[in-house]
């Protein structure tokens, strides 16, 4: 998707997705598969508010979800300052024990990385 195309799709300001995904690319690198949503308030023109609602769908980060998820949020709290951020780390979208949350925010969320 172009960035042009994301950001008429997302409530981030351009620069907020910049530094994400600087972040994602240094922190997801490893991770070749990662693919990362936004979703939540956060897609929708209408909602206003909210926190920042991830999902990374990647089977060699679920292996490393918990220590990921924390080196994600201090690094997006230093960078964006400090707001509500829920991150969840899926192998595929029917694999979480969450899993009808978890296909939800996949068919509603919105790739915002790579």
């Amino acid at each position: 998707m172009s960035e042009t195309a994301t950001q008429q799709k997302v409530r981030l300001d351009p620069q907020d997705q910049g530094r994400l995904a600087t972040l994602f690319n240094r922190h997801l690198a490893q991770y070749p598969d990662a693919v990362v949503y936004l979703f939540g308030s956060r897609v929708s023109p209408t909602r206003q508010g909210g926190d920042l609602d991830l999902l990374i769908i990647s089977r060699q980060a679920a292996r490393n979800a918990y220590a990921l998820r924390k080196q994600l949020r201090i690094a997006i709290k230093e960078q964006l300052g400090d707001q509500k951020i829920d991150i969840v780390i899926c192998p595929e979208p029917q694999a979480c024990g969450q899993s009808a949350f978890t296909r939800l925010a996949f068919q509603e969320g919105v790739q915002i990385w790579p």
